[in-house]
């Protein structure tokens, strides 16, 4: 009922006041909300309540997810925080999604210390193995040193996986090393 009269009549003041808020249902459902809303006084609201330690794992869900639709570039340094720091393995997960949708050629090297903390045949680590390829596809181009250690951890991980999905998904992001 909150999430549909939130939709229905708020402008981003209103979204941005019910993602500050204590109550955690207004929390959550303004977080999720805010994908419709581009506007920077949402933005910063997401980006404030990523780096609250008071945040459930949800309502970080779904700031990340927002932040992500609305294509909040700004907010990468955060996102790369929250890969590196936070406790939740789906949090880190969705961090790194948001890095590679978002295109932050800033986050590669964090986003390749989360692909080197997992055995090579975990699918945990896919998010940023998809993250690394796509913005190397989208980002026109890495940094030399970057790209060296990207492709060095990448063809690493290619070699050690017994997982053919793991595999086929390093293979994919290694063609878009340009």
């Amino acid at each position: 009922m909150i999430l549909f009269l939130l939709a229905c009549s708020a402008g981003p003041d209103e979204i941005a006041t019910a993602i500050k808020s204590e109550n955690p249902v207004m929390r959550e459902d303004g977080a999720k909300i805010a994908q419709n809303y581009d506007d920077q006084v949402v933005i910063d609201a997401l980006v404030a309540v990523l780096t609250d330690p008071a945040s459930s794992e949800q309502v970080k869900l779904n700031a990340i997810e927002s932040l992500a639709e609305i294509e909040a570039t700004g907010s990468g340094e955060t996102l790369i925080k929250l890969l590196q720091e936070d406790s939740s393995p789906k949090v880190r997960r969705a961090a790194a999604d948001a890095l590679g949708r978002l295109v932050v050629k800033e986050a590669v090297p964090a986003l390749l210390a989360y692909i080197t903390a997992f055995d090579p045949n975990d699918h945990e680590q896919l998010a940023g193995i998809w993250a690394v390829g796509h913005i190397g596809d989208e980002g026109g181009g890495m940094d030399p040193e970057v790209k060296k250690a990207a492709l060095g951890t990448l063809v690493s991980v290619r070699d050690r996986t017994t997982d053919t999905y793991i595999r086929y998904n390093v293979n994919a992001a290694l063609r878009t090393l340009k």
